[in-house]
């Protein structure tokens, strides 16, 4: 049985989907998933059961995952923070700690910059926002022109072993992607719009030299209580990156676990500790 219910709410923009659990006066935690294979369920999973014994816990879909009304253009991190301050209006969140993958974790850095008053603590995760490129930049941003990332996942939709291998690139130790993770992530595949989606995230961020969101010297306004939680392995975003992030904000540390781009599921235990007991301390 799930730790959590799932949920609707109306905004101006459409329908959000969102997984929930603890509902009542307890602190609120916004669980931020990535773009690509992603949704709230995939990357948080495990955390949920853990964080919700002490902690209010919503997990919102992105727009264009898992049910969520899409923008139906191109989009950058500016457009998924405005829209997840509206969710958190209309629910009437006012003020949360925010833990972020990737794409989520970018959106958690740009809310602390441009609405610091909503944001309690923060744990970015293998995060959007601190490296200037891509990896392979420059193909990557002409790939951005073709219809081939509709194609991949059209295959990946069809072909359980080329699934296997995309997320066996996320992970360090490609034994540890399991049957399990590869079951669900392929049912998500067959009944969201995740291609789509993380299309127009990547025409919206790419341009020819680089990536339209960086933070760099912005991060120097963020006096938030902040973990960063970085794989060693991770191909996609640049250790370096985030160890320069975490020396421009005042309250801001780095731990660097023994994993990939998705440590909470590559490493659960691991990952659950160190979010659990970093939101704890900076509850104290």
């Amino acid at each position: 049985m799930s730790s959590w219910v799932h949920r609707t709410v109306e905004l101006p923009s459409g329908e959000a989907t969102f997984l929930e659990a603890r509902i009542g006066n307890a602190k609120t935690v916004l669980l931020l998933h990535g773009g690509g294979l992603d949704c709230a369920s995939l990357s948080w999973r495990y955390l949920i059961p853990e964080l919700s014994r002490d902690c209010h816990v919503i997990a919102p879909n992105w727009p264009g995952y898992a049910g969520t009304s899409g923008f139906g253009r191109p989009f950058t991190i500016s457009d998924l923070g405005a829209w997840l301050i509206t969710f958190m209006d209309t629910l009437d969140v006012h003020r949360a700690s925010m833990v972020g993958i990737s794409m989520g974790g970018g959106v958690a850095l740009w809310s602390a910059i441009h609405h610091p008053k909503r944001v309690t603590a923060l744990v970015p995760a293998g995060t959007f926002g601190v490296a200037e490129q891509a990896p392979y930049h420059k193909l990557s941003y002409l790939l951005t022109k073709l219809p081939l990332n509709a194609l991949s996942y059209a295959l990946m939709r069809r072909y359980p072993k080329l699934l296997k291998r995309a997320l066996e690139g996320l992970f360090a130790d490609p034994k540890k992607v399991t049957p399990e993770l590869v079951t669900d992530v392929a049912e998500v595949l067959r009944t969201a719009g995740n291609g789509a989606a993380f299309s127009q995230f990547q025409q919206g961020e790419m341009t020819v030299s680089r990536l339209r969101t960086v933070f760099d010297d912005d991060l120097k306004t963020v006096h938030h209580p902040t973990l960063f939680i970085h794989g060693r392995n991770d191909a996609l975003v640049p250790l370096d990156a985030v160890r320069h992030a975490a020396t421009l904000m005042k309250h801001a540390r780095l731990e660097v676990m023994d994993a990939g781009h998705w440590p909470m599921r590559e490493r659960p235990t691991e990952f659950n500790q160190l979010v659990v007991s970093f939101l704890n301390a900076a509850d104290d």
